[in-house]
């Protein structure tokens, strides 16, 4: 079987000594199609087949490995949101068994507070009468 040996004229290539400004795109253009149509021209199509079937299975693999760490993100996400989920219903049930508790406690706490302003008042109304009962 014959060999096809390809060489890379652009090893040395400098980029930093290219210009913009000076590229003709159209010509640009032509020669890139010409020399395409040249490559086809040169090659049988088993040869150019086999020659990017290696880029062809790399650039597929990539597809590959991008999908499944596509799927395998996914799953993460899925799984987070669950012990999430999980993680809120712990906490809103414990609300819930407490809620009534400490309402029950913030009730007495506010009743008591209630009373004992109450004789105290009481307490300086007497103190208060008794005062004024005296001086009369």
């Amino acid at each position: 079987m014959p060999t096809m040996k390809f060489t890379n004229p652009l090893r040395a290539l400098d980029l930093t000594a290219l210009d913009v400004r000076k590229i003709d795109v159209q010509k640009m253009t032509a020669d890139v199609r010409g020399a395409a149509e040249d490559i086809v021209r040169r090659l049988p199509l088993e040869q150019a087949r086999k020659a990017v079937a290696p880029a062809a299975k790399v650039a597929r693999d990539a597809a590959y490995v991008a999908v499944g760490v596509g799927v395998i993100a996914t799953q993460r996400v899925n799984a987070r949101r669950y012990e999430m989920r999980e993680r809120f219903n712990g906490v809103q049930q414990r609300i819930n068994e407490a809620a009534p508790r400490v309402i029950d406690e913030a009730q007495a706490t506010a009743q008591r507070v209630i009373d004992e302003a109450t004789a105290r008042v009481r307490t300086l109304v007497e103190h208060r009468k008794d005062v004024t009962a005296t001086a009369e």
